[in-house]
Protein backbone atom coordinates (compact mmCIF):
# COMPACT_ATOMS: atom_id res chain seq x y z
CA UNK A 1 0.00 0.00 0.00
CA UNK A 2 1.67 3.46 -0.98
CA UNK A 3 2.49 5.74 1.68
CA UNK A 4 0.69 9.55 0.91
CA UNK A 5 3.18 12.53 2.48
CA UNK A 6 0.41 15.15 3.56
CA UNK A 7 1.54 18.51 4.02
CA UNK A 8 -0.46 21.77 4.06
CA UNK A 9 -4.16 22.07 5.14
CA UNK A 10 -7.02 24.58 2.96
CA UNK A 11 -7.30 27.02 5.68
CA UNK A 12 -11.23 26.60 5.79
CA UNK A 13 -12.01 28.24 8.96
CA UNK A 14 -14.32 25.58 10.60
CA UNK A 15 -15.34 25.91 14.53
CA UNK A 16 -17.07 22.34 15.77
CA UNK A 17 -18.46 21.86 12.03
CA UNK A 18 -19.60 25.55 11.85
CA UNK A 19 -18.04 26.80 8.87
CA UNK A 20 -17.25 30.17 9.23
CA UNK A 21 -15.71 31.52 5.91
CA UNK A 22 -16.91 35.06 5.32
CA UNK A 23 -15.32 38.52 7.41
CA UNK A 24 -18.73 39.18 7.42
CA UNK A 25 -20.48 38.06 10.39
CA UNK A 26 -23.97 39.08 9.17
CA UNK A 27 -23.63 36.79 6.36
CA UNK A 28 -22.26 34.22 8.92
CA UNK A 29 -24.54 30.71 9.48
CA UNK A 30 -28.39 31.32 9.73
CA UNK A 31 -27.68 34.97 10.09
CA UNK A 32 -26.32 35.03 6.00
CA UNK A 33 -29.15 33.17 5.26
CA UNK A 34 -31.89 35.42 6.89
CA UNK A 35 -30.28 38.01 4.43
CA UNK A 36 -30.14 36.25 1.23
CA UNK A 37 -33.36 35.12 1.86
CA UNK A 38 -34.73 38.52 2.05
CA UNK A 39 -32.67 39.82 -1.06
CA UNK A 40 -34.01 36.49 -3.00
CA UNK A 41 -37.82 37.37 -1.54
CA UNK A 42 -37.90 41.35 -1.09
CA UNK A 43 -36.07 42.27 -4.71
CA UNK A 44 -37.42 42.10 -7.76
CA UNK A 45 -33.88 43.39 -9.58
CA UNK A 46 -32.55 39.93 -7.48
CA UNK A 47 -36.03 37.90 -8.32
CA UNK A 48 -35.76 38.76 -11.90
CA UNK A 49 -32.24 37.40 -11.95
CA UNK A 50 -32.35 34.40 -10.63
CA UNK A 51 -35.70 33.63 -12.44
CA UNK A 52 -33.67 34.28 -15.69
CA UNK A 53 -30.61 32.38 -14.85
CA UNK A 54 -32.23 29.21 -13.86
CA UNK A 55 -35.25 29.84 -16.33
CA UNK A 56 -32.53 29.61 -19.41
CA UNK A 57 -31.20 26.53 -17.68
CA UNK A 58 -34.59 24.66 -17.53
CA UNK A 59 -35.95 25.48 -20.60
CA UNK A 60 -33.09 25.54 -23.11
CA UNK A 61 -30.81 22.46 -21.29
CA UNK A 62 -31.66 18.94 -22.49
CA UNK A 63 -29.69 16.32 -20.18
CA UNK A 64 -28.17 12.92 -20.76
CA UNK A 65 -25.29 10.36 -19.88
CA UNK A 66 -22.04 10.49 -21.65
CA UNK A 67 -19.60 7.43 -21.05
CA UNK A 68 -15.96 6.79 -22.66
CA UNK A 69 -17.40 3.27 -23.80
CA UNK A 70 -19.68 4.98 -26.04
CA UNK A 71 -23.48 4.56 -26.24
CA UNK A 72 -23.65 0.87 -25.68
CA UNK A 73 -22.17 1.05 -21.95
CA UNK A 74 -24.93 -1.05 -19.94
CA UNK A 75 -24.46 1.73 -17.14
CA UNK A 76 -26.34 4.12 -18.99
CA UNK A 77 -29.70 1.98 -19.47
CA UNK A 78 -29.05 1.15 -15.74
CA UNK A 79 -29.03 4.75 -15.06
CA UNK A 80 -32.02 5.56 -17.46
CA UNK A 81 -34.08 2.95 -15.28
CA UNK A 82 -32.80 4.98 -12.28
CA UNK A 83 -33.92 8.28 -13.56
CA UNK A 84 -37.33 7.48 -14.51
CA UNK A 85 -38.12 5.75 -11.04
CA UNK A 86 -37.46 9.60 -9.32
CA UNK A 87 -40.93 10.93 -7.98
CA UNK A 88 -40.90 13.47 -8.93
CA UNK A 89 -39.03 14.46 -12.08
CA UNK A 90 -35.79 14.77 -12.88
CA UNK A 91 -37.07 18.51 -13.88
CA UNK A 92 -38.62 19.01 -10.74
CA UNK A 93 -35.61 18.04 -9.04
CA UNK A 94 -33.91 20.79 -11.01
CA UNK A 95 -36.35 23.48 -10.68
CA UNK A 96 -35.92 22.85 -6.96
CA UNK A 97 -32.03 22.65 -6.65
CA UNK A 98 -30.95 26.01 -9.07
CA UNK A 99 -32.38 28.97 -7.46
CA UNK A 100 -32.09 27.88 -3.62
CA UNK A 101 -28.41 27.24 -4.64
CA UNK A 102 -27.12 30.00 -6.55
CA UNK A 103 -28.95 32.19 -3.39
CA UNK A 104 -27.44 30.31 -0.50
CA UNK A 105 -23.71 28.87 -2.23
CA UNK A 106 -25.32 25.48 -1.78
CA UNK A 107 -28.11 23.26 -1.29
CA UNK A 108 -28.10 19.92 0.13
CA UNK A 109 -30.78 16.68 -1.02
CA UNK A 110 -31.01 13.59 0.81
CA UNK A 111 -30.80 10.69 -1.52
CA UNK A 112 -33.61 7.99 -0.43
CA UNK A 113 -33.14 5.07 -2.71
CA UNK A 114 -35.17 1.48 -3.20
CA UNK A 115 -34.93 -2.29 -4.38
CA UNK A 116 -36.41 -2.65 -7.64
CA UNK A 117 -36.29 -5.54 -9.56
CA UNK A 118 -32.84 -6.59 -8.10
CA UNK A 119 -31.53 -3.33 -8.60
CA UNK A 120 -30.84 -0.32 -5.70
CA UNK A 121 -32.77 2.97 -7.48
CA UNK A 122 -32.95 6.07 -7.10
CA UNK A 123 -36.40 6.91 -5.05
CA UNK A 124 -36.47 10.40 -4.05
CA UNK A 125 -34.11 13.47 -3.66
CA UNK A 126 -35.42 15.36 -0.63
CA UNK A 127 -34.50 19.22 -0.20
CA UNK A 128 -32.74 19.68 3.24
CA UNK A 129 -33.15 23.87 4.02
CA UNK A 130 -29.90 25.52 4.20
CA UNK A 131 -30.98 26.43 7.78
CA UNK A 132 -31.32 23.13 8.71
CA UNK A 133 -27.84 22.40 8.76
CA UNK A 134 -26.15 22.06 12.18
CA UNK A 135 -23.27 21.37 11.14
CA UNK A 136 -20.95 19.27 9.20
CA UNK A 137 -18.65 16.60 9.70
CA UNK A 138 -15.20 16.61 7.86
CA UNK A 139 -12.49 13.82 8.34
CA UNK A 140 -8.78 13.95 9.17
CA UNK A 141 -7.64 14.97 5.56
CA UNK A 142 -10.78 18.27 5.37
CA UNK A 143 -12.80 16.01 3.23
CA UNK A 144 -16.58 16.19 3.87
CA UNK A 145 -18.29 12.73 5.75
CA UNK A 146 -21.57 14.10 6.59
CA UNK A 147 -23.83 16.85 8.01
CA UNK A 148 -26.18 17.20 11.28
CA UNK A 149 -29.53 18.27 10.46
CA UNK A 150 -31.94 19.84 12.71
CA UNK A 151 -35.08 20.84 11.61
CA UNK A 152 -37.51 22.48 14.19
CA UNK A 153 -40.48 19.66 15.22
CA UNK A 154 -38.04 16.70 13.88
CA UNK A 155 -34.77 15.25 16.08
CA UNK A 156 -31.30 15.54 15.14
CA UNK A 157 -29.66 13.45 12.24
CA UNK A 158 -26.68 12.62 11.57
CA UNK A 159 -26.76 11.94 7.37
CA UNK A 160 -23.38 10.40 5.99
CA UNK A 161 -22.13 12.33 2.52
CA UNK A 162 -22.89 9.09 0.51
CA UNK A 163 -26.60 9.39 1.29
CA UNK A 164 -26.56 13.69 0.28
CA UNK A 165 -26.51 15.37 -3.10
CA UNK A 166 -24.57 18.55 -2.42
CA UNK A 167 -25.10 20.99 -5.19
CA UNK A 168 -22.23 23.94 -4.79
CA UNK A 169 -21.37 27.28 -6.56
CA UNK A 170 -17.60 26.69 -6.24
CA UNK A 171 -15.12 23.76 -4.10
CA UNK A 172 -12.79 27.16 -2.81
CA UNK A 173 -10.86 25.49 0.32
CA UNK A 174 -13.61 22.38 -0.02
CA UNK A 175 -16.37 24.38 1.86
CA UNK A 176 -19.38 22.60 1.63
CA UNK A 177 -21.61 26.16 1.55
CA UNK A 178 -19.93 26.93 -1.73
CA UNK A 179 -20.38 30.85 -1.87
CA UNK A 180 -23.63 32.84 -3.20
CA UNK A 181 -23.80 34.26 -6.17
CA UNK A 182 -25.42 37.42 -4.43
CA UNK A 183 -22.14 37.84 -2.09
CA UNK A 184 -20.86 40.40 -4.20
CA UNK A 185 -24.38 42.13 -4.54
CA UNK A 186 -24.86 42.81 -0.74
CA UNK A 187 -23.45 46.26 -0.36
CA UNK A 188 -25.41 47.93 -3.46
CA UNK A 189 -28.83 45.72 -2.38
CA UNK A 190 -27.79 47.13 1.78
CA UNK A 191 -27.35 50.92 0.16
CA UNK A 192 -30.17 50.61 -2.21
CA UNK A 193 -32.78 49.69 0.12
CA UNK A 194 -31.38 52.42 2.14
CA UNK A 195 -31.98 55.01 -0.49
CA UNK A 196 -35.59 53.80 -1.62
CA UNK A 197 -36.20 53.82 2.15
CA UNK A 198 -34.50 57.90 2.44
CA UNK A 199 -36.51 58.41 -1.26
CA UNK A 200 -40.12 57.30 -0.18
CA UNK A 201 -39.58 59.55 3.12
CA UNK A 202 -38.52 62.66 1.07
CA UNK A 203 -41.53 62.00 -1.06
CA UNK A 204 -44.07 61.97 1.44
CA UNK A 205 -42.23 65.03 3.03
CA UNK A 206 -42.37 66.89 -0.79
CA UNK A 207 -46.30 66.27 -1.04
CA UNK A 208 -47.05 66.76 2.98
CA UNK A 209 -44.48 69.66 3.56
CA UNK A 210 -42.47 69.63 6.48
CA UNK A 211 -44.38 70.73 9.77
CA UNK A 212 -43.33 73.13 11.88
CA UNK A 213 -44.72 73.85 15.13
CA UNK A 214 -44.17 77.25 17.04
CA UNK A 215 -45.43 77.27 20.46
CA UNK A 216 -46.71 80.50 22.69
CA UNK A 217 -44.57 82.56 25.17
CA UNK A 218 -45.69 81.09 28.28
CA UNK A 219 -45.36 77.03 26.56
CA UNK A 220 -42.67 74.99 29.05
CA UNK A 221 -39.72 74.39 26.39
CA UNK A 222 -37.93 72.23 28.71
CA UNK A 223 -37.05 68.91 27.53
CA UNK A 224 -39.86 66.36 28.16
CA UNK A 225 -42.34 68.57 29.40
CA UNK A 226 -46.16 68.39 28.38
CA UNK A 227 -45.95 71.10 25.89
CA UNK A 228 -42.96 69.79 24.43
CA UNK A 229 -43.81 66.27 23.85
CA UNK A 230 -47.55 67.24 22.42
CA UNK A 231 -45.42 69.67 19.75
CA UNK A 232 -43.57 66.96 18.80
CA UNK A 233 -46.20 64.30 18.24
CA UNK A 234 -48.18 66.87 16.08
CA UNK A 235 -44.78 66.92 13.70
CA UNK A 236 -44.59 63.22 14.12
CA UNK A 237 -48.00 62.38 13.48
CA UNK A 238 -48.92 65.39 10.13
CA UNK A 239 -49.52 63.07 7.41
CA UNK A 240 -50.88 63.97 4.02
CA UNK A 241 -54.19 61.26 3.64
CA UNK A 242 -57.52 61.00 4.10
CA UNK A 243 -57.35 61.60 7.72
CA UNK A 244 -55.45 64.98 7.19
CA UNK A 245 -56.03 67.71 10.31
CA UNK A 246 -54.52 69.50 13.11
CA UNK A 247 -56.07 70.80 16.09
CA UNK A 248 -54.74 73.89 16.75
CA UNK A 249 -54.46 74.74 20.35
CA UNK A 250 -54.85 77.91 21.79
CA UNK A 251 -51.53 80.40 21.25
CA UNK A 252 -49.77 77.95 18.83
CA UNK A 253 -48.93 78.26 15.64
CA UNK A 254 -48.62 74.97 13.29
CA UNK A 255 -47.48 75.82 9.69
CA UNK A 256 -45.74 73.41 6.71
CA UNK A 257 -42.61 74.49 5.19
CA UNK A 258 -42.89 74.07 1.58
CA UNK A 259 -40.42 72.24 -0.76
CA UNK A 260 -37.69 74.10 -2.55
CA UNK A 261 -37.83 71.99 -4.97
CA UNK A 262 -34.70 71.53 -6.08
CA UNK A 263 -32.09 68.18 -4.70
CA UNK A 264 -28.54 68.09 -4.80
CA UNK A 265 -28.68 64.08 -5.29
CA UNK A 266 -31.00 62.03 -7.89
CA UNK A 267 -31.84 59.34 -5.90
CA UNK A 268 -33.10 57.65 -9.01
CA UNK A 269 -29.96 57.68 -10.57
CA UNK A 270 -28.05 56.13 -7.51
CA UNK A 271 -30.74 53.70 -7.18
CA UNK A 272 -30.40 52.37 -10.77
CA UNK A 273 -26.77 52.14 -10.37
CA UNK A 274 -26.69 49.68 -7.45
CA UNK A 275 -29.07 48.04 -9.38
CA UNK A 276 -27.03 47.80 -12.43
CA UNK A 277 -23.97 46.86 -9.80
CA UNK A 278 -26.04 44.01 -8.42
CA UNK A 279 -27.01 42.26 -11.97
CA UNK A 280 -23.04 42.72 -13.14
CA UNK A 281 -21.90 40.46 -9.81
CA UNK A 282 -23.74 37.69 -12.58
CA UNK A 283 -23.68 39.40 -15.81
CA UNK A 284 -27.24 40.02 -16.18
CA UNK A 285 -26.61 43.67 -16.58
CA UNK A 286 -28.38 43.84 -19.97
CA UNK A 287 -31.87 43.15 -17.83
CA UNK A 288 -31.42 47.19 -17.42
CA UNK A 289 -30.80 48.05 -21.13
CA UNK A 290 -33.38 50.12 -22.61
CA UNK A 291 -35.40 51.36 -19.27
CA UNK A 292 -33.47 54.49 -19.32
CA UNK A 293 -33.29 55.25 -23.18
CA UNK A 294 -29.68 53.94 -24.10
CA UNK A 295 -27.95 50.80 -25.01
CA UNK A 296 -27.59 49.29 -28.60
CA UNK A 297 -28.99 46.34 -30.02
CA UNK A 298 -24.85 44.73 -30.45
CA UNK A 299 -24.20 45.79 -26.92
CA UNK A 300 -27.47 43.78 -25.58
CA UNK A 301 -26.38 40.39 -27.96
CA UNK A 302 -23.05 40.96 -26.11
CA UNK A 303 -23.61 40.77 -22.46
CA UNK A 304 -27.04 38.38 -23.37
CA UNK A 305 -24.16 36.25 -24.45
CA UNK A 306 -21.77 36.64 -21.52
CA UNK A 307 -25.02 35.51 -19.50
CA UNK A 308 -25.82 32.52 -21.10
CA UNK A 309 -22.25 31.74 -20.53
CA UNK A 310 -22.80 32.01 -17.08
CA UNK A 311 -26.51 30.03 -17.19
CA UNK A 312 -24.30 27.31 -19.29
CA UNK A 313 -21.59 27.23 -15.83
CA UNK A 314 -24.54 26.37 -13.61
CA UNK A 315 -25.57 23.41 -16.04
CA UNK A 316 -22.11 22.34 -15.18
CA UNK A 317 -22.27 22.85 -12.08
CA UNK A 318 -25.15 20.62 -11.46
CA UNK A 319 -24.02 18.13 -13.89
CA UNK A 320 -20.75 18.02 -12.12
CA UNK A 321 -22.07 17.91 -8.07
CA UNK A 322 -24.90 14.82 -9.59
CA UNK A 323 -22.20 12.87 -10.80
CA UNK A 324 -20.01 13.15 -8.09
CA UNK A 325 -22.81 12.85 -4.96
CA UNK A 326 -25.26 10.93 -6.65
CA UNK A 327 -24.58 8.75 -9.52
CA UNK A 328 -20.82 7.56 -8.50
CA UNK A 329 -22.68 6.06 -5.27
CA UNK A 330 -24.95 4.67 -6.84
CA UNK A 331 -23.07 2.64 -9.17
CA UNK A 332 -21.02 1.21 -6.52
CA UNK A 333 -23.94 -0.13 -4.87
CA UNK A 334 -24.73 -1.79 -8.09
CA UNK A 335 -21.68 -3.29 -8.65
CA UNK A 336 -20.34 -1.10 -11.22
CA UNK A 337 -17.21 0.56 -11.98
CA UNK A 338 -17.98 4.46 -11.76
CA UNK A 339 -15.09 5.94 -13.78
CA UNK A 340 -15.23 7.12 -17.35
CA UNK A 341 -19.48 8.12 -16.81
CA UNK A 342 -20.91 11.48 -16.07
CA UNK A 343 -24.07 13.31 -16.61
CA UNK A 344 -24.02 15.50 -20.00
CA UNK A 345 -26.00 18.73 -20.88
CA UNK A 346 -26.98 20.78 -24.11
CA UNK A 347 -25.65 24.29 -23.94
CA UNK A 348 -28.14 26.58 -22.62
CA UNK A 349 -29.44 29.87 -24.47
CA UNK A 350 -30.26 29.99 -28.45
CA UNK A 351 -27.84 29.25 -31.13
CA UNK A 352 -27.41 31.80 -33.64
CA UNK A 353 -27.70 29.70 -36.58
CA UNK A 354 -25.93 32.03 -38.90
CA UNK A 355 -23.07 32.32 -36.79
CA UNK A 356 -23.42 28.50 -36.83
CA UNK A 357 -23.69 28.29 -40.09
CA UNK A 358 -20.21 30.18 -40.49
CA UNK A 359 -18.40 28.16 -38.34
CA UNK A 360 -19.74 24.95 -40.09
CA UNK A 361 -18.53 26.27 -43.57
CA UNK A 362 -15.07 26.94 -42.34
CA UNK A 363 -14.22 24.21 -40.76
CA UNK A 364 -16.58 21.26 -42.74
CA UNK A 365 -13.96 19.80 -44.74
CA UNK A 366 -11.24 19.80 -42.22
CA UNK A 367 -13.91 17.47 -40.01
CA UNK A 368 -13.96 13.80 -40.31
CA UNK A 369 -17.86 13.51 -40.09
CA UNK A 370 -19.55 10.42 -37.65
CA UNK A 371 -23.03 9.60 -37.64
CA UNK A 372 -23.41 10.74 -34.36
CA UNK A 373 -22.39 13.87 -35.49
CA UNK A 374 -25.34 14.54 -37.79
CA UNK A 375 -27.17 13.87 -34.43
CA UNK A 376 -25.82 16.19 -32.72
CA UNK A 377 -25.69 19.02 -35.70
CA UNK A 378 -29.66 18.50 -35.64
CA UNK A 379 -30.13 19.01 -32.32
CA UNK A 380 -28.11 21.97 -32.29
CA UNK A 381 -30.16 23.63 -35.30
CA UNK A 382 -33.53 22.14 -33.91
CA UNK A 383 -34.11 20.04 -36.57
CA UNK A 384 -36.07 16.83 -36.22
CA UNK A 385 -34.38 14.51 -34.54
CA UNK A 386 -32.68 11.33 -35.61
CA UNK A 387 -31.15 8.21 -34.26
CA UNK A 388 -27.64 6.60 -35.89
CA UNK A 389 -29.50 3.25 -36.89
CA UNK A 390 -32.07 5.60 -38.70
CA UNK A 391 -29.29 7.62 -40.38
CA UNK A 392 -27.41 3.74 -40.99
CA UNK A 393 -30.45 2.91 -43.03
CA UNK A 394 -31.03 5.73 -45.22
CA UNK A 395 -27.39 6.04 -45.67
CA UNK A 396 -27.76 3.49 -49.11
CA UNK A 397 -30.07 5.62 -50.25
CA UNK A 398 -29.06 7.45 -53.55
CA UNK A 399 -29.76 11.05 -53.62
CA UNK A 400 -29.86 12.64 -56.97
CA UNK A 401 -29.99 16.38 -57.43
CA UNK A 402 -33.05 17.17 -60.09
CA UNK A 403 -31.45 18.50 -63.17
CA UNK A 404 -34.80 19.68 -64.93
CA UNK A 405 -36.83 23.02 -63.64
CA UNK A 406 -39.95 21.80 -60.98
CA UNK A 407 -43.03 22.65 -62.94
CA UNK A 408 -44.28 26.36 -61.72
CA UNK A 409 -41.02 26.34 -59.23
CA UNK A 410 -39.75 29.76 -58.71
CA UNK A 411 -35.42 29.36 -60.50
CA UNK A 412 -34.58 30.77 -57.13
CA UNK A 413 -36.35 28.02 -55.27
CA UNK A 414 -35.02 25.36 -57.88
CA UNK A 415 -31.24 26.87 -57.27
CA UNK A 416 -31.82 26.09 -53.28
CA UNK A 417 -33.28 22.56 -53.45
CA UNK A 418 -30.08 21.62 -55.88
CA UNK A 419 -27.37 22.98 -53.61
CA UNK A 420 -29.42 21.66 -50.59
CA UNK A 421 -29.43 17.74 -52.99
CA UNK A 422 -25.61 18.63 -53.64
CA UNK A 423 -24.40 19.24 -50.06
CA UNK A 424 -26.60 15.91 -48.86
CA UNK A 425 -24.93 14.09 -51.25
CA UNK A 426 -21.48 15.20 -50.15
CA UNK A 427 -22.35 14.77 -47.11
CA UNK A 428 -23.65 10.96 -47.67
CA UNK A 429 -20.35 10.51 -50.04
CA UNK A 430 -18.17 11.42 -47.02
CA UNK A 431 -19.63 9.22 -44.54
CA UNK A 432 -18.98 6.27 -46.14
CA UNK A 433 -15.44 7.38 -46.95
CA UNK A 434 -14.83 7.53 -43.59
CA UNK A 435 -16.50 4.19 -43.00
CA UNK A 436 -13.72 2.14 -45.30
CA UNK A 437 -11.19 3.65 -43.68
Amino acid sequence: MATVDKLGHSGLGVFSGIVIDDFLTELLGRQGYKRYDEMWRNSPIVGGMLSALSRSVMSTVEWGWGSNLGDDDPRIEFLNRAEDNIKPSWKTHLGEAIEPTLVFGFTPFAIWLESKNGEIVWKKFLMMGQDTVYRWLFDADGEITGLVQQAIGYPIETIPIERIILYRTTVYRNNPEGRSVLRNSWTPYYFGKNMMQIEGIGVERDIAGTPKVKLPPNADTTAGSDDMNRAEQVVRNIRNDEQAGVVEPDGWEISLLSSSGARLFDTDKIITRYDSRMLMSVGAQFLLLGQNGSGSLALSRDQTDFFVMFANSIAEMIAENFTEYAVKPLLRLNGYATEGIQRTHTPAGDIDLEKFGAFLSSVGNKITWRKQDEVWLRQMSQLPDVTEEELEAAQGETVIPPTTPLPQTPPSVQQMQTDFYRSLTAFNAAMKKTETK
